[in-house]
């Protein structure tokens, strides 16, 4: 199927509240699974799409496969940034401003999970989960809403997590960095409200993206996840990337500082 298939989204009156055209996006962590899922169905809807990663070969790498499928280049750019230095979150976006236009969407993916027993965390590992997960979102968030402030308005959407909610061994750093975005979320779209900038969170379980292995976490353990999960599985990247349209669409237009949990009712058993 075509990355320009038709998709199933809400239409009033023949007209598409999902569709994005017109719109900027800026998605960071672009180039793993989820952010580069949510990057593609943006396109699909019609936005230009800046994305924004921290691992230079995966973005070449994706900008190839953007360009083999046809996509055309002024819709879409790539740029290196690392979330969790001002700096660096401002030079990419001043390339964003410049190449596409300010953004009126914003999703702040980046993201990393490093497993570990509490009682053998170091401050080291604490301290990049915080500063990526965290202070990145922070950044990213306050980056793009200057911004959507001088447009007018735009909708910011952050990477929270299940684990966000309820807690779990060997992921100290990973849960709390994942409850602070959450709450971080909610101040965002009490303060923003007034300038029409709308913020909600994603709340993933589970999802087949890789993170889980590379975290740490051994198969044995993903199997008694899924032992948990009511519909028997994973999720996927995709249901991820169409649960963020919706939260950045016009079909949400009163929905603000929410948490959307995407875990095959997993949660619904705690």
């Amino acid at each position: 199927m075509s990355l320009f298939d038709t998709m199933a989204i809400v239409s009033i009156g023949g007209g598409s509240l999902m569709d994005l055209t017109n719109k900027v996006a800026i998605i960071t962590g672009a180039a793993g699974s989820i952010g580069r899922a949510i990057g593609e169905k943006f396109l699909e809807a019609n936005a230009h799409v800046a994305f924004l990663d921290i691992n230079y070969d995966a973005l070449t790498q994706l900008a190839k496969d953007l360009d083999a499928r046809g996509i055309p280049q002024a819709r879409w750019i790539v740029a290196k940034v690392d979330v969790s230095i001002p700096e660096s979150i401002a030079e990419a976006f001043a390339t964003v401003d410049r190449e596409l236009g300010l953004c009126d969407v914003a999703v702040a993916n980046a993201g990393v999970a490093e497993a570990a027993p509490f009682l053998d965390l170091t401050v080291a590992n604490w301290q990049r989960t915080v500063d990526i997960n965290l202070t990145g979102v922070f950044l990213t968030c306050q980056a793009a809403a200057q911004r959507m402030k001088l447009k007018g308005g735009g909708t910011l959407l952050t990477m929270s997590s299940t684990n966000g909610l309820v807690g779990e061994k060997n992921l100290a750093a990973y849960n709390a960095s994942k409850a602070g975005v959450l709450l971080l979320t909610k101040t965002i779209a009490i303060e923003l409200a007034p300038f029409h900038i709308r913020a909600n969170a994603l709340n993933p379980g589970m999802i087949d993206t890789g993170l889980a292995k590379r975290s740490g976490l051994d198969s044995s353990f993903l199997d008694r996840y899924v032992e948990k999960i009511p519909m028997g599985r994973l999720g996927l990247p995709h249901e991820v990337a169409s649960a963020a349209l919706f939260l950045v669409s016009d079909a949400s237009p009163f929905i603000t500082g929410a948490a959307l949990v995407i875990d095959g009712g997993q949660l619904s058993e705690e």
